[in-house]
């Protein structure tokens, strides 16, 4: 926070000695989170860049998933507790765990049909079997299950990565980006490389500012833009376990999903900052592999502020997320703080993102039912932009 503050230090007299309001409003005022201002054409005809974040995140091992089913069906003890499991992927595995631990054999049963019922999804044979054979002598087994596949006391730890490259061009009065993200996930056993779900943007918008002396831009500006992204289901299955680290871009990576999320920004700018207001709204609609939801809804409400002085940027932001429907994980609120350096037409950024709040839900509610993982507490991220 010392060389935090230092850096903030530095802007203000770096910004009150150059006169950094010569140039045009808004320029450079990108984020490392979201949607921003769209910029002059003159500014930035053409751009390509790539944002990168990353986190350790706790997750559940196939290995221990195995090792647990394995156990339960040691002996004849438990036969259906590989059926079980599959169950338990489309289902609130913690809702499970707490009536399991509770001896509620009626509840559990009732817990598991609703929630496959809630995703559209017929039991076979073997899945109702195992359910009805739940008793009062299997259903430990049914909680010790349920207890590994949420997480609780997992000690495994996963570097996971999404690697977001972009291309924009700007046509003057509006703007076209495409962007087709990547994941990794580096674990212990293994290493993965998805692919995520093609990304489509349109924006339009103005700015104005009262032009001085000698042609320069006074320190007075206002501006707003309005869009619409669409991502289209192109990732691959485990590219989901890179939406459990930073749920900011869960449409990015969640491959059974096509979404649409239109949104509008107003921004403000005097002297060296720039302050920024966005509101966006997230549809997404399952069509393939029949995940926990078929439809998520959720609004995303940001509030930004960018002080630029000479080569050096300070970002901050401020997003929070409301669930409208069957969005659990949604309704938490995510701080970023960054600094960006400006070298001719190459900026490069690094920032760090992390929960102002924690929601509390069980871990494949934050993934909206579709793999077993957890939500990681810090994003470590970084940004390149290079523009002409």
């Amino acid at each position: 926070m010392r060389i935090l503050a230092q850096l903030i230090v530095a802007t203000l007299v770096l910004g009150t000695a150059l006169p950094a309001w010569a140039r045009r409003p808004f320029e450079d005022t990108d984020l490392f989170t979201g949607h921003s201002l769209r910029q002059s054409s003159k500014d930035r005809k053409v751009a390509v860049g790539v944002n990168v974040h990353t986190a350790p995140v706790p997750y559940v091992a196939r290995k221990a998933l195995d090792k647990a089913v394995a156990l339960a069906s040691g002996s004849g003890a438990y036969p259906d507790a590989k059926t079980i499991l599959g169950v338990l992927e489309k289902s609130d595995v913690a809702a499970v765990q707490k009536l399991a631990h509770a001896g509620n054999v009626a509840g559990v049963q009732n817990q598991l049909r609703s929630d496959l019922a809630k995703a559209g999804i017929k039991p076979t044979a073997e899945q109702t079997a195992a359910i009805n054979a739940i008793n009062s002598s299997t259903i430990s087994q049914v909680e010790t299950i349920a207890l590994v596949a949420s997480g609780t006391g997992s000690d495994n730890e996963a570097l996971v990565i999404g690697i977001e490259p972009w291309a924009e061009y700007n046509f003057g009065t509006y703007d076209l980006t495409a962007s087709l993200p990547m994941a990794a996930f580096k674990t212990s056993d293994s290493t993965d490389f998805e692919m995520g779900n093609l990304t489509l943007d349109f924006r339009a918008g103005s700015r104005h500012s009262l032009i001085g002396a000698d042609g320069l831009y006074l320190p007075l500006a206002v501006g707003w833009t309005g869009g619409v992204s669409a991502y289209l289901p192109t990732g691959t299955r485990q590219a989901n376990r890179v939406a459990l680290s930073n749920v900011l871009v869960l449409p990015k990576y969640l491959h059974e999903y096509m979404s649409i999320q239109p949104y509008a920004i107003v921004g403000a700018e005097a002297a060296i900052f720039a302050a920024m207001l966005r509101l966006e709204y997230t549809h997404m609609q399952a069509v393939r592999d029949n995940p926990l939801y078929s439809s998520v809804g959720y609004l995303n409400w940001a509030a930004s502020l960018v002080a630029r002085a000479w080569v050096v940027d300070l970002v901050g932001e401020l997003d929070g997320l409301v669930e409208l429907y069957n969005a659990p994980a949604m309704n938490d609120i995510y701080a970023t703080l960054g600094g960006r350096l400006s070298i001719g037409p190459v900026r490069l950024g690094l920032g760090v993102r992390m929960p102002v709040t924690t929601h509390q839900a069980a871990a494949n509610d934050q993934s909206f039912g579709v793999s077993f993982a957890n939500v990681a507490k810090l994003n470590v991220l970084a940004q390149g932009i290079l523009s002409f």
